[in-house]
């Protein structure tokens, strides 16, 4: 493996690592797949998610803003 492709290897996770990256089940990962929210790759036939690309950026579009209640 080169030294190029080592920090790309770093931040692909597994199905397992992407479910505890996102602090969820592995349902709830495939669910959200299921329905196109997360993306992922296919490598050599097996799922991965990068970090910042799938894990992150579906995080960003889920957040949510608080609001204040009115008295």
């Amino acid at each position: 493996m080169s030294e190029k492709q080592e920090p790309m290897m770093r931040t692909l996770l597994t199905e397992k690592e992407a479910a505890d990256h996102l602090r969820c089940s592995r349902t709830t990962l495939w669910r959200e797949r299921k329905d196109g929210r997360i993306s992922f790759r296919k490598v050599g036939g097996a799922l991965r998610y990068h970090i910042d690309e799938d894990l992150n950026e579906y995080l960003k579009r889920c957040k949510r803003s608080a609001f204040t209640a009115v008295a």
